[in-house]
C-alpha cells in the first residue's frame, strides 16, 4: 500500500464530440499543405472534407470510448496508456502520468497485500456508510465496474437505496465517483415518459460518458425500463438521433446508478441488478456519529490510496491467472474480471462467501413481478396437482364464489390468481377465458424459483378438444 496521504488531483473530464467539416479540414491541413497550380496554399474543398468524414474503408480508426485510467486485461496483463489510441479497441488513453506511477506491481498483489487492501477500503475508505459487508462488496465492485467499463461487453446496474432521506445514499455515490474519477457525482433527472429517457440515454451514450446517476425517483418505485435493460447487456448502443433521419451506434459502456427511497429493479432488470440498501435506524441519520465529518473530502485527500488497493484487489484475482473454467452469472466477463476479484478479497478478508451469482438471483426473487408469478404457480399446482388444465377451467374458478365452507386453500389460490391474471379487473367482473389464456402464454417456459425448487409454466395441446393445456412443472434444485 501507499501512503496515507495520498492526493490525486482529477484529471479533465473529457467527451467525446463529432469534428464539424471546418474542424476536420482544419486538422487535415495541419499535416498536408495543399497548392493550386501556382504553388499558392489553399483550404480543402468541402467536397474533400465531407467524403473524408465518411470514409468506411477500414484506414480511419473509430473511436468509441475515453480511459483516463489504466484498464487490467482479461488475463491480468495492465493497459496503461499516458497518451494514445488504441485502435484495436476503439479507446483513446488519457492517463495522468501520477497515477501510472501509482499502480501496484502484479507479483506484488499477495493474498496478504489484497487483504490489507480489502481492509483499508471497509474500514478506512466505506466505515462510513450505513451498508452491511454485501452492501460494501457491491460498492466496490461498482468502482471496478467503472474502472472496468470499457473492456466489458455487457455490465450490471447499480442501486443505492435507503428507507428514508439523509441515509447517505447521495453521499455514498459522491465517495464512489470521486474516488474512481476524482470529482463530486452529477445526477441525471428520471423522466417517467419511455421516450424521453431514450433520447436522453443516446445523448449521454455518444459523450461516452464513465456513469449516470438516475436521481428524482418516486419513493417506493419499481424501475423498469427496456432501453436500459437493452444497454446494459451489449456493447454497443444503436437508436435514431434526436431531429434527423440519421441511425447512430456508440459504445454503451456507461455505467447506470440508481439512488432512492426503498426503490427497485423489477422485471428483466431485476435479473440485472445489484442493490447496495442503507440501514437507517434514526429519524435524523445526517446527524448520526461519523468517523470521518467528511467522508468525501477524506476520499479526495486519499484517492490515490483507494485507487492503489483497487488495483490490488484486481490484480491479485487468481481468476486471472488460469482459464475460466465455469464463469457465473449472466455477465461472463464481468464475473471473470471483477466478480470474482470482490469474492477472492472477500473470502481472504471475512472469511465469508460472497456470491454474485446468488445476489444477482436473490434480487429476482425480491421482484414483485417475479413474486406475483411464483405465487400464481404455486396456485395453479396445488389446485390442480400438476395435471393439464385449460384456460377454461381455470376461468370458471377464478369467476367462482366462495362461502363459508370453501377451504381456506380454495379461497386463497382462487384469489391469488385472479389478481395475476386480471389484476386491474374490478371485483365481480367476470374474466374471459380468452384474456386468461393470453395471460397465461405470457410467461410459459419462464423459469422462477421458490426457495429448493424451480417452477416453469408448461403448454401442450388438447388432441381431443384442439385446445391448449397447462401445468406446472416443479423441478429440485
Amino acid at each position: 500500500m501507499i501512503e496515507k496521504n495520498s492526493y490525486l488531483p482529477a484529471p479533465a473530464m473529457l467527451s467525446l464530440v463529432k469534428m464539424s467539416e471546418p474542424e476536420v479540414a482544419e486538422m487535415i491541413e495541419r499535416h498536408i499543405d495543399f497548392v493550386d497550380e501556382n504553388g499558392r496554399s489553399v483550404h480543402l474543398s468541402p467536397k474533400f472534407v465531407s467524403h473524408y468524414m465518411k470514409r468506411d474503408d477500414g484506414e480511419l480508426p473509430t473511436v468509441v470510448a475515453i480511459a483516463q485510467l489504466p484498464i487490467v486485461l482479461i488475463d491480468g496483463s495492465i493497459l496503461a496508456k499516458p497518451r494514445g489510441l488504441d485502435r484495436d479497441r476503439g479507446i483513446v488513453f488519457r492517463i495522468p502520468e501520477e497515477l501510472i506511477r501509482l499502480l501496484p506491481k502484479r507479483e506484488d498483489c499477495t493474498p496478504d497485500a489484497v487483504y490489507s487492501a480489502f481492509r483499508f477500503l471497509l474500514d478506512d475508505w466505506l466505515c462510513d456508510v450505513s451498508a452491511d459487508f454485501t452492501g460494501k462488496c457491491i460498492l466496490i465492485a461498482a468502482a471496478l465496474t467503472i474502472i472496468e467499463r470499457n473492456l466489458l461487453p455487457d455490465r450490471p446496474v447499480f442501486f443505492v437505496t435507503a428507507g428514508r432521506r439523509g441515509g447517505g445514499k447521495t453521499t455514498s455515490l459522491h465517495m464512489l465517483i470521486m474516488a474512481v474519477l476524482g470529482i463530486r457525482a452529477a445526477a441525471a433527472a428520471w423522466s417517467p415518459n419511455e421516450e424521453e429517457r431514450r433520447k436522453a440515454i443516446l445523448a449521454y451514450f455518444m459523450e461516452a460518458l464513465p456513469y449516470l446517476i438516475w436521481d428524482n425517483i418516486p419513493r417506493g418505485a419499481q424501475i423498469s425500463c427496456p432501453h436500459i435493460e437493452r444497454s446494459c447487456t451489449s456493447a454497443f448502443y444503436a437508436d435514431r438521433k434526436l431531429g434527423v433521419s440519421e441511425m447512430v451506434a456508440t459504445a454503451a459502456s456507461t455505467i447506470h446508478l440508481f439512488t432512492g427511497n426503498n426503490i427497485a429493479p423489477k422485471g428483466d432488470l431485476a435479473s440485472r441488478s445489484l442493490k447496495v440498501q442503507l440501514e437507517v435506524d434514526r429519524a435524523d441519520p445526517e446527524n448520526r456519529t461519523f468517523r470521518h465529518p467528511d467522508p468525501i473530502g477524506w476520499t479526495e485527500a486519499h484517492r490515490g490510496q483507494i485507487l492503489a488497493a483497487l488495483y490490488t484487489i484486481l490484480l491479485g484475482n487468481p481468476e486471472l491467472r488460469s482459464p475460466s473454467q465455469h464463469p457465473k452469472t449472466r455477465f461472463k466477463v464481468w464475473w471473470r474480471i471483477i466478480g470474482s476479484a470482490v469474492e477472492h478479497a472477500s473470502a481472504q478478508c471475512a472469511g465469508e462467501t460472497l456470491d454474485f451469482q446468488k445476489l444477482f438471483l436473490a434480487q429476482e426473487e425480491d421482484d414483485e413481478e417475479s413474486a406475483s408469478l411464483i405465487d400464481a404457480l404455486n396456485a395453479l399446482a396445488g389446485q390442480w396437482a400438476g395435471t393439464p388444465v385449460k384456460a377454461a377451467d381455470v376461468t370458471a374458478f377464478v369467476n367462482g364464489s366462495s362461502n363459508d365452507l370453501t377451504p381456506d386453500p380454495e379461497r386463497q389460490r382462487r384469489q391469488v390468481l385472479r389478481e395475476f391474471l386480471a389484476p386491474n379487473a374490478a371485483p365481480g367482473h367476470v374474466v374471459t377465458g380468452k384474456s386468461v389464456g393470453k395471460q397465461l402464454m405470457k410467461h410459459v417456459g419462464e423459469p422462477v424459483s421458490n426457495h429448493c425448487r424451480t417452477l416453469i409454466l408448461k403448454v401442450g395441446d388438447d388432441a381431443h378438444a384442439k385446445v391448449k393445456t397447462f401445468w406446472v412443472e416443479a423441478r429440485d434444485t
